[in-house]
């Protein structure tokens, strides 16, 4: 596609309208936590059985599954974003419920990881591999697929290259939904669509160095706390890619985190990974999310469907 469609031109002017704004709104963190706490219910979908659980070591995660299947070993392990400021809600599970019904039996893992300003870095990395070493003595890790959108991209990245530098058994791929990657907000896109990003931009301002400084500490980047912010484990731009599965990537063209993609992008091919990538023209973060309302969307989450059947099924 080369212009948004009507319904995305639509969904971009809802969200221009909702523009968390960190630089003008600080206000805007505790608004995001209320509004996740809103739609966090446990409710699962009809036909679908959820379980709310607990790692020994106090993780907390959600296994869904279709009612009345067996368990096939098949697992989709997914880390939800928001910043790291909001919680896991309905949505996410939602969006990751119809991947039960590509392998008989495959179940989703949907990490719970606790939140930024009260908990930061490393916490919600120990956890992601705490729950890795949950599922995995009942699941091979060639069973499993990782995935993540904008925080839980991060938070998804990072753990791998934690597996990959501990030299521990990889899953069978993984992917990301407009990954956020750097914290030093280096990219050449956050200038570029700082006017037409409709979720963090400003449609009058102007991106310059002054700009980057303040956003950088906004509360968006609390989670750091006092961690370097070029650590491949905070900011997976700056790591090294070899011996990573097959990855795909997905981000929207109007996003100032488009170069956070593509960086992460280009480092994977360089290395020789088997990566793809999927660039929606106009659209905005993480909009893949939005399968069931947009065309854009709904095309990339086909792409997203036969990457998880093909490396999973």
């Amino acid at each position: 596609m080369t212009m948004s469609s009507v319904r995305g031109k639509f969904f971009k002017m809802m969200m221009r309208m909702q523009n968390i704004k960190p630089i003008a709104h600080p206000e805007m963190e505790q608004k995001m936590k209320r509004m996740s706490e809103k739609y966090s219910h446990t409710k699962p979908k009809k036909g679908y059985s959820l379980e709310c659980l607990t790692t020994p070591k106090g993780t907390k995660y959600q296994r869904l599954r279709i009612d009345g299947t067996k368990p096939s070993g098949k697992v989709i392990y997914y880390m939800h974003g928001g910043c790291y400021i909001s919680g896991l809600t309905y949505n996410y599970r939602d969006f990751c419920a119809p991947f039960c019904g590509l392998i008989n039996g495959a179940e989703i893992a949907l990490l719970d990881y606790k939140l930024s300003p009260e908990c930061k870095y490393p916490t919600q990395l120990s956890e992601a591999l705490d729950l890795w070493d949950e599922l995995t003595p009942r699941t091979k890790p060639e069973n499993i697929i990782v995935g993540g959108d904008s925080s839980g991209g991060n938070l998804a990245l990072a753990m791998l290259l934690k597996l990959r530098d501990n030299k521990r058994e990889m899953p069978c791929g993984c992917f990301f939904l407009s990954p956020w990657t750097d914290m030093t907000a280096s990219g050449k896109s956050y200038a570029l669509n700082y006017q037409r990003d409709v979720e963090i931009g400003d449609k009058k301002g102007v991106f310059d160095e002054a700009t980057r400084q303040k956003l950088l500490d906004s509360y968006l980047f609390d989670y750091i706390g006092t961690t370097d912010r070029k650590s491949p484990y905070v900011s997976p731009a700056f790591a090294d890619y070899s011996g990573f599965p097959p990855m795909l990537f997905f981000v929207g063209g109007h996003e100032m985190l488009l170069d956070d993609t593509l960086t992460v992008y280009n480092k994977a091919k360089r290395a020789g990974v088997d990566v793809m990538l999927e660039i929606q023209p106009g659209m905005f973060h993480s909009y893949v999310l939005y399968q069931n309302y947009m065309p854009e969307s709904k095309e990339s989450y086909n792409t997203l469907k036969r990457f998880i059947f093909k490396h999973l099924g």
